[in-house]
């Protein structure tokens, strides 16, 4: 039986029709929410036996204490604010939360929910009831931190991200989300939490805003249940960076209504990656036809310089067998001017071919580009701008000048064409670093379209008319480019114009190999020799042996290395060979040395249609070698005859 405390007299008896004193008793002893009657003053009257189990206090250790006492420093102005709103409104029932003392010394945390009732007759009395909430708080302090634990994960995290509801309204933003909306121009302190995320896609606008209505469609369908997950990438540019992100959305998985992730992924490093590995894979492609056609164009040129040999030799001949002035002597002229022709197409199908350099030196590409710019500033009646930003102190390179002139040549004809109204050429230098100089050349013409420059370098395309041009133009550029172990790049949008950017290796201090040297000698008369022609060719043999029967040289042939070795060790007593450089089995490559082993002095004209490097290295190996390029005419066959030296004289 419950006693007041202050009496130590039985509780009250039956307070409503069929509730005794009895079961008023035992709901007082079970119940573990305590109930307490205080006076005006905040002083007990009364408290229920839970009481004493819940602080351990009993009623003599409460005798003639204010409630106020046992309430925590820190609670006491909240509970006494809370006492005063109850003083003020009788009958209505007033919570508040606070720490209440144990008798051990430590503290509870107590609700409290109390209803003045002082005015009642029969009570006269603020009737609390209050109960334990120390396991409510202690969770609630543990959500709060793991809520914080979270704010601080998600604010750590690089993706932007936002959590929905499930009407798609923004819960929680994390730092990140706030940083980018902060960059876009948003105030730094928005709240967005409670805006509808539906609302901000449908009203997107700018840029690449076609993208929003994708993204709104993907929550709609994932809170609908239509859609387990939703990826979106797209581009978000300005005028200053390119930017792409992947928008993910991911469903909450836990009972009750839906909640969504949705994670914003800054992925401009990967897209640039994987651009730029498209791009390195489309210049490998590129690199291996152009090997592949540079090849097969070697292989024409070298077949081409042999007609072209065969037909410029007896054109020659035969005009200088004719008399000045007659039909037969202008018709042979004819021939020796169109086989010239023929000639300059080859050697661009040469220089399409290159993979070395012919005759390299330290070259100055400031004064190259200088000298370009004076010329073409002549032949554009004033139509173009030319606009010439050039390094001081550029540092030179390692190349062949007339190779590099043809290719800046080539770059400023193609910015012309793309001007026809008139614009600005600009011709621009750099060093840059460690070991680099660049040139661009830079138009504001009419550009390309992505579809155009990506094919731009490819031998053979080409965007003009059918006669106004053979698409070997920048074919060539690359060519030579990387002959000087360079690189192209090329920027163009439509109607904003190009941009080509060379890049070469800077000149390395070491001194360039030296040429073969051939003293020139007076032209010789009346001299007869005996030469070996070797060429796997049977009409150029033919022909060179026309030639030289026609100078009044004896003439043998043979029609490889093998055989003219066998001519030379079986006592052959030729004065001069004329050796073809590409000829199946020895080649000239395998048969120089024997040669040399057999007759140590003997003379060699080395016939190629290809001056490149190697030629000029296997020239070099050997004493008593010289170059005649394919394809010669007589008077030069003669010259280089005259010129050779150790010979009889006539």
């Amino acid at each position: 039986m419950s006693t007041n405390p202050k009496s130590g007299q039985p509780a009250p008896g039956p307070t409503s029709q069929g509730l005794s004193a009895e079961r008023m008793g035992a709901l007082l002893d079970s119940s573990w929410d305590i109930l307490s009657l205080l006076d005006g003053e905040g002083r007990l009257i009364y408290n229920s036996p839970a009481a004493q189990r819940l602080h351990g206090f009993d009623a003599a250790d409460m005798d003639g204490h204010s409630t106020f006492e046992f309430i925590h420093p820190e609670d006491a102005p909240a509970v006494g604010e809370a006492f005063q709103d109850c003083m003020a409104r009788p009958e209505n029932p007033v919570r508040v939360q606070y720490r209440y003392a144990r008798k051990n010394g430590s503290w509870i945390w107590m609700e409290a929910v109390a209803v003045n009732r002082l005015d009642t007759p029969s009570i006269q009395a603020i009737v609390v009831n209050s109960r334990d909430i120390s396991d409510r708080v202690t969770s609630q302090a543990a959500l709060r931190i793991s809520e914080r634990f979270s704010d601080l994960v998600l604010d750590t995290l690089t993706a932007s991200l936002v959590v929905l509801d499930q009407e798609g309204r923004i819960v929680k933003v994390n730092q990140a989300w706030r940083n980018v909306s902060a960059a876009s121009g948003n105030p730094p302190q928005r709240a967005w939490e409670g805006l509808s995320y539906l609302e901000v896609c449908d009203q997107a606008s700018g840029p690449h805003s076609e993208e929003a209505p994708r993204m709104a469609q993907g929550i709609r369908d994932m809170l609908k249940g239509d859609l387990p997950e939703f990826t979106l990438e797209y581009p978000c540019h300005s005028q200053q960076e390119r930017h792409w992100y992947q928008a993910r959305i991911m469903r909450f998985q836990e009972p009750g209504p839906a909640r969504l992730i949705v994670s914003h992924t800054d992925i401009t490093d990967l897209k640039l990656a994987e651009e730029r590995r498209l791009q390195l894979e489309r210049l490998l492609l590129r690199s291996q036809k152009m090997e592949s056609l540079g090849s097969l164009a070697g292989g024409v040129a070298h077949d081409m310089n042999n007609v072209l040999g065969s037909v410029l030799g007896m054109a020659s001949m035969h005009q200088e067998l004719q008399p000045p002035g007659s039909p037969v002597h202008k018709a042979f002229s004819i021939i020796a001017q169109a086989s010239h022709r023929g000639v300059d197409l080859v050697r661009r199908l040469l220089d399409f071919a290159r993979r070395d350099l012919a005759e390299p030196i330290e070259v100055h590409l400031n004064a190259l580009i200088q000298e370009e710019v004076q010329m073409l500033e002549h032949t554009t009646l004033g139509q173009v701008h030319f606009a010439l930003d050039l390094e001081r102190d550029l540092r030179t390179i390692w190349g062949d000048p007339s190779a590099l002139v043809h290719t800046i040549m080539n770059l400023c004809i193609n910015a012309l064409d793309a001007m026809p109204g008139g614009g600005t050429l600009t011709l621009r230098t750099r060093n840059a670093e460690p070991d680099w100089v660049h040139v661009e050349v830079e138009d504001n013409g009419s550009g390309m379209p992505r579809e155009v420059l990506e094919k731009a370098l490819d031998p053979f395309f080409t965007t003009k008319p059918p006669g106004k041009g053979t698409g070997l133009g920048l074919s060539i550029v690359y060519s030579t480019v990387k002959a000087h172990r360079g690189t192209v790049e090329l920027q163009s949008e439509t109607g904003r114009g190009t941009k080509v950017i060379l890049r070469f290796p800077i000149f390395e201090t070491k001194e360039p190999k030296e040429l073969p040297q051939v003293e020139p000698r007076p032209a010789a008369t009346g001299r007869r020799l005996d030469i070996l022609v070797v060429d796997d060719d049977e009409v150029l043999r033919s022909t060179l042996e026309s030639i030289l029967l026609c100078l009044g040289h004896r003439v043998s042939l043979a029609r490889d290395g093998e055989e003219a070795l066998e001519r030379l060790a079986a006592g052959d007593g030729a004065q001069v060979v004329l050796l073809d450089v590409n000829m199946p089995g020895l080649g000239a490559r395998g048969t120089l040395p024997r040669l040399r082993d057999l007759r140590p002095d003997l003379p060699v004209l080395l016939a190629t249609g290809r001056v490149d490097q190697a030629a000029l290295e296997l020239a070099q190996a050997y004493p008593g070698v010289t170059l005649l390029a394919k394809p010669f005419g007589m008077d030069e066959l003669r010259r280089h005859l005259n010129n050779l030296k150790g010979l009889p004289q006539p």
